[in-house]
């Protein structure tokens, strides 16, 4: 077993090698969605990861950031002296009938809890659609008293904030929330999606199969991912809201279950995905991006969401700790906002 991880994490860094040293494409612009595709078609979905996740390292706008969060994962687990913030999970699909696949974010809330922040939870509809969701996003937050918020979304939670952001109400609604750390969130639809909804086949068992279970097949239709989709818009950042995003960075062999190496497989029609995202739509999102090597859509191990998500919360803290240690720990108005904006 020894041997084999061994021999396992020797390949990974030869293949990373060999994509650092690819004197094609040196930069991120250079790598589109179509030429992804055609590096997958010529060299393997394996290569093509590995390429998108070196450029990603190397591009000034984020190999800055990436180089912060890694230094951040090696050091003390705790925050500042006297930092208050509230960090609120919103779940991933199924997060109650399936709270094995983790999307209800108790991992989260006890790293937050363990640290000494105050933790909840947005309670979305488990099966519910995006603009569904949405909505109950935006009322949730109608209710909250005022404090300092951080949303950690998990999987489809990700395109729920994204929706309930375009809402005409999120300005006022969202006041609060400091900072969204979006975890393998798909904000341009997923196209798993398309791939149901393009054969009349499996549309029409998807439904079947829907209308069995009581569950609304807009679940599909709302992850529609490309042009005309109902994602297919900017993420409306506020300039008081800090957005990092957070994904899986997966070979062939860090899939964890049959599901998870299904999808992957479907995906690379289109490139490099992590099972329910293509990887090439992270160069279009705003905020920070950070690259998580080796793990998959649902992001196992725990011991690295642990890690990961303590160094992320120490960011947010380091950074916005002058504005959340004032009068109540409330934050200024956007525009005396402390740390820097975040625009689109």
């Amino acid at each position: 077993m020894f041997f084999h991880r061994a021999l396992s994490t020797e390949c990974e860094a030869a293949l990373l090698r060999r994509a650092a040293a690819r004197a094609q494409h040196t930069t991120l612009e250079s790598l589109t969605p179509e030429t992804l595709q055609q590096i997958t078609q010529q060299d393997g979905v394996d290569f093509a990861t590995a390429l998108l996740f070196d450029r990603f390292r190397t591009v000034p706008g984020h190999a800055a950031f990436i180089r912060r969060i890694d230094k951040l994962r090696q050091s003390s687990l705790r925050l500042p002296e006297g930092f208050r913030m509230k960090v609120v999970v919103v779940p991933g699909a199924l997060y109650v009938e399936r709270p094995d696949m983790g999307g209800n974010g108790q991992l989260v809330r006890e790293v937050a809890e363990g640290l000494g922040c105050a933790s909840d939870l947005v309670p979305l509809a488990s099966r519910g659609s995006v603009v569904e969701n949405a909505r109950r996003l935006n009322s949730w937050l109608a209710q909250q008293r005022d404090e300092p918020v951080v949303f950690v979304s998990l999987s489809k939670g990700g395109a729920d904030v994204k929706m309930a952001l375009a809402a005409p109400e999120s300005a006022h609604t969202f006041r609060n929330v400091i900072a969204w750390v979006n975890v393998c969130g798909p904000l341009n639809g997923s196209c798993m999606a398309n791939w149901i909804i393009e054969s009349r086949v499996r549309r029409s068992l998807c439904r079947l199969q829907y209308r069995w279970q009581r569950r609304d097949f807009r679940f599909i239709t709302d992850l529609r991912h490309g042009p005309g989709g109902p994602l297919d818009f900017p993420v409306a950042v506020p300039l008081s809201m800090r957005l990092v995003s957070v994904v899986g960075f997966p070979l062939r062999r860090h899939l964890t279950t049959p599901f998870s190496r299904f999808c992957h497989r479907t995906l690379a029609a289109w490139g490099p995905n992590d099972g329910t995202t293509l990887l090439s739509d992270l160069r279009g999102w705003p905020g920070e991006i950070y690259p998580v090597w080796g793990v998959d859509h649902y992001f196992r191990p725990q011991e690295v969401t642990r890690r990961l998500i303590t160094a992320l919360l120490r960011f947010l803290a380091e950074d916005d700790v002058p504005c959340l240690m004032g009068s109540g720990g409330q934050r200024p108005p956007s525009d005396g906002r402390c740390g820097p904006l975040v625009v689109e």
